[in-house]
């Protein structure tokens, strides 16, 4: 298709690969608060509140921030082992889950 996977503009590639799960998790989510708030308003409301979805949306925007900036810089996953340390760094996967954990402890302290 004359992409040339190894250049910048094959940046998308680690980021759709590793965040496939992240982005049909985020409209998830959206589209579960749609359903539980009855409207699509509401739900956004909800949505721009939850530090989770928060999270996850921050992920999907920066991320491809990250490997396009890498890739202009110079780096080139010619390798398979720079291939999974680019797809490693780009899968942020971890991070919504940590702040929903830090979110309900520090909500579990105030309980207390």
């Amino acid at each position: 298709m004359g992409i040339n996977v190894y250049g910048v503009e094959g940046f998308y590639i680690p980021y759709f690969y590793a965040l496939s799960d992240q982005i049909g998790a985020n409209i998830s989510g959206l589209i579960f608060l749609r359903k539980k708030e009855k409207s699509w308003l509401n739900a956004i409301k909800q949505y721009t509140h939850h530090p989770v979805m928060l999270a996850s949306l921050l992920i999907i925007l920066i991320v491809p921030i990250g490997l396009f900036a890498a890739r202009a810089e110079g780096f080139s996953p010619t390798t398979q082992t720079l291939t999974a340390l680019e797809t490693i760094a780009a899968n942020l996967c971890w991070v919504p889950p940590l702040v929903g954990l830090l979110r309900d402890r520090n909500t579990i302290h105030k309980i207390n």
